[in-house]
């Protein structure tokens, strides 16, 4: 799932379809479904939108992607901009395997091209990042993905955006993060580059799943485990070194919480981390003062029944109520979350 601006999308991977909801401004826990519409495959299992469209891929054995455009009547598909990707060998509906799926899609930053993660066996069956780019007035998707040979990608699972034209990519497969560029010049033809891996000690976190940037701080957050053990890892990045990946901080969740997604909300001036447990059904929150520095804030039980593989946030600027504005966002924000838990019924996913 996703939110962008007060709208909220959600994949369905039962029916095949995308979801949007308007997020009332006044009162968060408000939902109003606005549409429904069918993607360009089966298994959907991720959307991302930017200020144009919402783009979704799909991963069972039609692996596709569809854009929509949208607006507060809801979503109106863009057929001329479907495309089949198919570098995997057909899967089952929901696919069985962790390894040989589609895992991600993201808009970059300047919302020239769509970026698409990969997942596959082994470093003899390695995975890959596609980059999808989009003409200057966004009228245009190319046809085909950018040929890329990534060293080191393996089951690249998340991706984050670091500043410009940056990216950051969990690998489980190869034990670690990985980090690098990409250009987004339609008439060029694009390209990603300098990839470096930087490794992460699987004793501590081993199945990297997730990762959330703080601007407050200027970290990384990535959630990962290794057996019961459940870890987030605190990662500062600075592109003038060979190495540029350092991690800062370890921070070990509840055993068996069975972290999935992670996300970071500003509230009253100050980052905060919620990390998902889908085996625990909990949402843990942090504080983050400083770098090395995330304090525990709480654990808040999700609705029980459910495997919740989703979480995405909406901040309340304004409320009908006359507490201050930053009570009420706090509280809101929150509640959202919980809001947005319960639509998310369950994955067949094995992450």
């Amino acid at each position: 799932m996703t939110v962008y601006s007060n709208y909220l999308f959600v994949v369905n991977v039962g029916s095949n379809s995308l979801s949007m909801f308007m997020i009332n401004s006044l009162d968060a826990t408000q939902l109003t479904l606005l549409s429904v519409q069918p993607v360009n495959g089966w298994f959907p299992v991720s959307v991302t939108a930017n200020y144009l469209y919402a783009c979704v891929l799909t991963g069972g054995n039609i692996t596709g992607i569809r854009f929509f455009t949208y607006n507060s009547s809801g979503l109106f598909v863009v057929p001329w901009f479907d495309r089949i990707v198919t570098p995997s060998p057909t899967q089952s509906v929901p696919s069985n395997n962790f390894a040989g799926t589609m895992s991600k899609i993201l808009f970059s930053a300047d919302n020239m091209a769509l970026i698409v993660a990969y997942k596959n066996y082994s470093s003899s069956q390695p995975g890959n990042i596609l980059l999808y780019l989009l003409s200057n007035n966004s009228t245009m998707l190319g046809l085909a993905p950018v040929p890329t040979n990534l060293s080191q990608v393996i089951q690249p699972t998340s991706i984050t955006l670091m500043g410009t034209n940056g990216l950051l990519v969990t690998d489980p497969g190869a034990n670690g993060i990985l980090t690098m560029f990409y250009s987004s010049i339609f008439n060029t033809n694009g390209a990603i580059y300098n990839s470096i891996l930087t490794p992460i000690n699987s004793t501590l976190s081993g199945i990297l799943c997730s990762s959330a940037y703080s601007s407050k701080i200027g970290n990384y957050y990535v959630v990962g485990r290794a057996g019961v053990t459940t870890s987030i890892v605190e990662l500062n990045l600075n592109w003038n070194n060979f190495n540029p990946v350092t991690v800062v901080q370890y921070y070990s969740l509840p055993n068996n919480a069975g972290a999935f997604e992670a996300t970071v909300v500003n509230l009253g001036g100050t980052d905060y981390l919620y990390v998902l447990g889908t085996m625990a059904h909990t949402i843990s929150g942090y504080q983050l003062n400083a770098a090395g520095n995330a304090t525990a804030n709480g654990i808040s039980i999700v609705q029980q029944g459910y495997t919740a593989v989703g979480i995405a946030a909406f901040v309340q600027t304004s409320s009908l109520s006359s507490v201050s504005s930053t009570v009420s966002t706090l509280a809101l924000a929150i509640t959202i979350m919980f809001c947005l838990m319960s639509i998310v019924f369950c994955s067949p996913h094995n992450e």
